[in-house]
């Protein structure tokens, strides 16, 4: 499972890309991270009184491997499309928020960016024969915890033993 990760976070950082480089950020979690994310939703669940942080986590628990893919911080494409609610990329770059865990504001294309290597990696994970889900709570916790010090943070939990392709809030 160690090689079938590896391969798909190459799949995933060789999607394809905005036209002016990539800003996406992929790790593969060892097993002392794994327990540490697996930790940290269950301290979110209690914090936040959210008892989906520890389903999600028992998940993670279960999982064969977690990867984490990110957005890192960027600057805007330069088309000024307003797709990120400014006017001008330029706008988009100076302001810097949180929301929550997940920084913003984030352009558009880049956001795409993250989709393509998500979908990269689902993809590899089928041709390896892996199940892939993928995890807003586990990018969430990865992110809280500093496991990632990406923008916006979602973790695929790969496991040889399900059958299931999905995405999963």
């Amino acid at each position: 499972m160690d090689i079938i990760a590896r391969l798909i976070a190459v799949a995933a950082n060789n999607s394809p890309t905005s036209p002016d480089g990539s800003f996406i950020d992929i790790s593969v979690l060892d097993d002392a991270e794994k327990e540490m994310l697996v930790e940290e939703m269950y301290q979110m669940a209690d914090e936040r009184g959210d008892e989906t942080y520890t389903s999600k986590g028992e998940e993670i628990e279960d999982s064969d491997r977690i990867i984490l893919i990110g957005l890192d911080k960027h600057k805007g494409l330069g088309i000024d499309c307003k797709s990120c609610g400014y006017e001008s990329c330029e706008q988009m770059e100076q302001d810097d928020k949180k929301k929550d865990i997940f920084e913003g504001p984030n352009c558009l294309f880049r956001v795409i960016d993250i989709g393509t290597s998500l979908g990269y990696a689902l993809q590899n994970a089928e041709k390896n024969d892996v199940n892939a889900k993928i995890s807003l709570k586990g990018g969430l916790a990865a992110k809280n915890l500093g496991l990632s010090t990406s923008r916006l943070c979602l973790a695929i939990q790969i496991n040889s033993d399900h059958d299931v392709f999905s995405f999963d809030i």
